[in-house]
C-alpha cells in the first residue's frame, strides 16, 4: 500500500521574498528533518517571488507558493475561502501559522474545518502593553499595533492560541503568555543555530591578536537601538565595531558615528546572507547588543555558538538574559555600562576566551539538530492523530 503523502500548509509571517531580502532563509526551516513530502506556502500577499527561498526552506519536499491576497476589511472571506480550498484540496495533515495574530487564526480555523492539525508559532512579543512601552504610543498607529489591538479586542487569541493543536514558542517568555489560553500543548523550541557552522575563529583561539573588534547584529529600531554601543566606543581609542542591520534608525546611527568622530572605526553593513554570518562572527572578539524586547534573539545564540563573549543590557522583563544567563556580561543600558564591559574585556583576553568557551558549552542545549528533531517529532505525533481521525471517519 502506497504511504500517504505528508503535506504541510504554511502561512508565513511575511512573503518569502522578504525573508530572502533580509537574509533569513534557512535550510529546512519549514520542513524539519525533511519530514514532509509536500509544502504549500500561502502568503497573505498579492504576489511572492520567493520561490528559491521556498525551495531551500522546504528541504527535499515538493514546494509551491500560492498567494492568498491581502485580507483587508472587505477581503476577509475571500482569503479565508482560498485558504480553506488549498488545505482541503491538498489533504494537508498540518497547517502552520507563523504568528499568533492573523496567520495563526487563519491556520487554526482552516485546519479545524478541514480535519487537519494546526501549529501556531510565537517568535516575537505580541503583548500590546509591552510593545507600547518599548516603541511608544505611536506603536498603536502602526500596522503591527493595529493588528495586535484588533486581535485583542476581538478575542482571537482564544482561537489562534487556545484552539491550536500545538503552540511552538521561540523562547520561554511567550510560553507564559500562551499558558493563559491553554493547558498543555506548548513547546519551547529555540531558533536553530548550527554549531557545525557557527564555530570559534582565529580571534577566539588567539584573543590577544589585534585591536578589539566588537560585533552587533540586529534590526535598528525601537527596542534594539545600538546608540549606547556607539557612545561607549567613542570613549575608547583603538576598538573597532561592526553594525549589521537595517531599519528606521540606520541613517541616524551613521550620522551619530560621524558626529562622534568614529566613522573610521565603525563599519555599517545593512544585511548579510545567513550562510555568510558564521565567518562574520569568527572575525570579531566580542558580541554586544542593546535590546528591550523579552526573550533571546537569534544573534545572541549565534554569538554564543561562535564562542564570543556576550555583552547585553539588563533585561526589562526577566530576571536575567534567557539561555546565556549569568555567563553574559550584563550591564545597564547606558554608554557607561557598555564602556565598563568593553574595557574589562579589552584588558583581559583570558576572560574573553573563558567566557566564550562557557557560552558555547551552554548554547549546545539549543543546537540546530536537537531543535529540528524536536519540531519533527511534534509533526509526527500530529500527523498520527490526523490519520487516526480520518480513518475513523471513513469507518463510520
Amino acid at each position: 500500500m502506497k504511504p500517504e503523502t505528508r503535506t504541510l500548509v504554511v502561512i508565513p509571517n511575511d512573503p518569502l521574498e522578504r525573508y530572502e531580502a533580509k537574509g533569513e532563509v534557512k535550510d529546512r526551516y519549514f520542513n524539519p528533518c525533511d519530514f514532509f513530502d509536500r509544502v504549500l506556502v500561502l502568503p497573505l500577499a498579492e504576489r511572492d517571488s520567493g520561490i528559491e527561498a521556498a525551495r531551500k526552506m522546504a528541504g527535499r519536499a515538493e514546494v509551491s507558493i500560492h498567494p492568498l491576497g491581502r485580507p483587508g476589511p472587505l477581503g476577509w472571506q475571500r482569503v479565508l475561502r482560498r485558504a480553506r480550498d488549498f488545505v482541503s484540496c491538498s489533504a494537508a495533515q498540518v497547517v502552520r501559522g507563523y504568528n499568533p495574530l492573523l496567520m495563526g487564526w487563519l491556520a487554526v480555523k482552516t485546519a479545524r474545518e478541514c480535519g487537519a492539525a494546526s501549529v501556531v508559532s510565537i517568535h516575537a512579543d505580541y503583548n500590546l502593553r509591552r510593545n507600547v512601552r518599548i516603541h511608544g504610543p505611536r506603536f498603536l498607529l502602526s500596522a503591527r499595533g493595529l493588528y495586535q489591538a484588533a486581535h485583542s479586542l476581538l478575542g482571537l487569541n482564544r482561537t489562534s492560541i487556545g484552539r491550536a493543536s500545538h503552540v511552538v514558542c521561540a523562547y520561554r517568555f511567550p510560553a507564559l503568555e500562551a499558558a493563559r489560553w491553554r493547558d498543555g500543548g506548548i513547546s519551547v523550541i529555540y531558533n536553530r543555530v548550527d554549531l557545525n557552522s557557527f564555530q570559534p575563529g582565529s580571534r577566539q583561539q588567539n584573543p590577544a591578536a589585534g585591536p578589539l573588534r566588537i560585533l552587533t547584529v540586529g534590526r535598528q529600531f525601537a527596542g534594539k537601538d545600538p546608540e549606547p554601543l556607539l557612545m561607549a566606543l567613542s570613549r575608547m581609542e583603538h576598538t573597532r565595531m561592526t553594525l549589521v542591520g537595517d531599519g528606521p534608525f540606520h541613517q541616524r546611527l551613521v550620522e551619530l558615528a560621524a558626529a562622534l568622530g568614529i566613522s573610521d572605526r565603525v563599519e555599517f553593513i545593512r544585511r548579510v546572507q545567513h550562510e555568510h554570518l558564521p565567518e562574520l562572527y569568527r572575525t570579531h572578539h566580542v558580541f554586544a547588543i542593546c535590546i528591550t524586547h523579552p526573550g533571546v534573539c537569534i544573534p545572541v545564540l549565534e554569538a554564543a555558538a561562535s564562542a564570543l563573549p556576550v555583552v547585553v543590557n539588563r533585561p526589562l522583563w526577566e530576571p536575567e538574559p534567557e539561555v546565556v544567563g549569568e555567563l553574559a556580561e550584563v550591564v545597564e543600558p547606558s554608554p557607561a555600562g557598555y564602556l565598563d564591559a568593553f574595557t574589562r574585556l579589552e584588558r583581559d583576553p583570558a576572560l574573553r576566551q573563558t567566557s566564550g568557551e562557557q557560552l558555547r558549552r551552554r548554547v549546545k542545549s539549543v543546537d540546530a539538530d536537537r531543535s529540528e528533531r524536536q519540531e519533527a517529532e511534534i509533526y509526527r505525533e500530529l500527523c498520527g492523530q490526523v490519520a487516526a481521525g480520518r480513518k475513523g471517519g471513513k469507518n463510520r
